[in-house]
């Protein structure tokens, strides 16, 4: 059934996993030794249940910030202003949709390259959905140009923090060479390649639909068509997810610029300033705050509470951040409190299920975390054992981490060190592989949290996606390989 195709698909991965794990011996990799138990640490019956349940409790995280997502489009769409901003938008770009459509593929990926914050660009996902659903475009064009543009952005992180921000904390840990500006030139142009190869794919795909509904215009058409028996596609009305249409004489501006606000702030709440770029300056206006006192007693610090430094935000900031500005758009456009919540309540229930698969696509991360050893440390020791700089060895074991370990600064933070012998120049290549396989695998496998998310929330069957995917990223590998070789020749 198409409605439980992600879960199917999700469901076949852990098992397989679980199959693994009765078979590759576990083993843990500890003061720059690896230790063998010459042994397999396999899941059984109880914790092929279990996995699941400590799943929600460690990654309900992921879910929650979905959740503030629905609602907070919820609130947006009590206010009527939301859909006249979507109509102001549809009608402008109406004539130059296939223009939209690239800046929306170029917007997503640069974004995700230099900010690297996919938790909080993925609040304008459904803002930029509903216009390319508005324009005719499908799902699937609709997904790639976004949440897909997100994912191939990581594949060339230039200054993403999210990315190569860890990277640098963690090999520069081991290589005191290695910088933020390390082989930037060589992912600059991987990310400039990668994106215009996948832009030409979403417009090749959508110039091929609307060449196919031209040949089938035509059929009908012509005089002869009453005696051919045709299958006409059939029009169905497209259900825009998290948006309602509604008429209002509020202004536009009063909510354009608290959004721009709020897109900011998250930016610079999310992004960490001082392990990517060693700048200070909030830590210190957050200790200035913290010791403001009025007759001894801490009035500011009291107020915020518990709220970290800019640079330092999680998911529960974003989710606090999005909670706050909806109660504020709610008092600006003097919407009732009891409406605005049931707004907020709808919206929180249209997000459920892609919040559901956004936590169970870390199962398998869950899976490798709740053994003390596994066979993910195994697997990468075969790969890369020895002295020497593997290329292969290095691809794959990239592949395998990148599968199992989902969270990429626990990957690298748990990984790094089996190359912590070889040389700086290699390191670096090392880094570059880990970062560009992690986006090439985000982009196809069933752990990736906004690959599931994004896929549920438009309700796109994972074989869709990957009919549309594989071609490029079967390409994308093949120049991951190439620039790898090179670096590595270089190197």
């Amino acid at each position: 059934m198409k409605k439980y195709d992600l879960l199917k698909v999700l469901g076949i991965s852990f098992l397989i996993v679980v199959l693994i794990s009765w078979v590759v011996p576990a083993g843990i990799y500890t003061n720059g030794t690896f230790t063998s138990l010459d042994a397999t640490a396999p899941a059984g019956l109880f914790d092929i249940v279990n996995i699941p349940l400590l799943t929600f409790n460690n990654f309900a995280e992921f879910g929650i910030l979905f959740l503030a997502i629905g609602g907070f489009y919820g609130v947006l769409n009590k206010t009527g202003v939301y859909s006249k901003l979507v109509e102001k938008v549809t009608t402008n770009w109406e004539k130059k949709n296939k223009k939209f459509l690239i800046i929306t593929t170029v917007l997503f990926s640069l974004l995700s390259s230099v900010v690297g914050l996919n938790n909080v660009l993925f609040v304008l996902i459904p803002f930029f959905i509903t216009i390319l659903l508005k324009l005719k475009f499908n799902k699937v064009i609709a997904f790639a140009a976004t949440v897909g543009s997100l994912l191939v952005g990581q594949i060339g992180s230039t200054l993403g923090t999210g990315i190569w921000g860890y990277v640098n904390v963690i090999f520069g840990s081991i290589s005191s060479d290695f910088s933020m500006f390390t082989l930037i030139l060589v992912r600059m142009v991987l990310w400039l390649v990668v994106t215009i190869l996948y832009a030409l794919l979403i417009s090749a795909t959508t110039k091929n639909k609307e060449d196919l509904k031209a040949i089938k215009s035509e059929i009908k058409n012509s005089k002869n068509s009453k005696k051919e028996t045709v299958k006409e596609e059939t029009t169905e009305k497209v259900v825009i997810p998290l948006y309602e249409k509604t008429e209002t004489k509020k202004d536009i501006l009063p909510l354009a610029i608290i959004l721009f606000i709020m897109f900011v702030m998250l930016i610079i709440g999310t992004y960490s300033w001082v392990y990517t770029f060693n700048v200070e300056v909030f830590t210190t206006i957050h200790e200035q705050i913290s010791e403001f006192e009025i007759n001894g007693y801490p009035l500011l610090t009291n107020i915020l509470g518990s709220i970290g430094q800019l640079g330092t935000w999680n998911n529960y900031t974003v989710v606090f951040i999005l909670v706050i500005i909806s109660l504020v758009i709610t008092w600006l456009y003097s919407i009732k409190f009891s409406e605005a919540f049931s707004a907020f309540v709808k919206g929180v229930k249209e997000m459920l299920v892609p919040a559901l698969y956004a936590i169970l696509a870390c199962v398998i991360f869950t899976f490798v975390l709740s053994k003390s050893t596994n066979f993910v440390f195994t697997m990468v020791n075969q790969f890369v054992a020895g002295e020497e700089f593997s290329l292969i060895g290095t691809v794959a074991s990239a592949m395998v981490t990148s599968f199992t370990y989902n969270d990429f600064p626990t990957m690298i933070n748990s990984f790094a060190v089996f190359f912590s012998s070889l040389e700086t120049n290699e390191i670096s290549v090392v880094a570059l592989i880990f970062q560009t396989i992690y986006g090439l695998v985000m982009l196809l496998a069933p752990t990736s949290i906004f690959l599931l998310a994004g896929l549920s929330y438009l309700n796109i069957p994972y074989k869709d996606w990957m009919k549309f995917i594989w071609k490029f990223a079967l390409v994308v590998f093949g120049i991951i390989i190439v620039v790898a070789f090179i670096a590595t020749t270089l190197a």
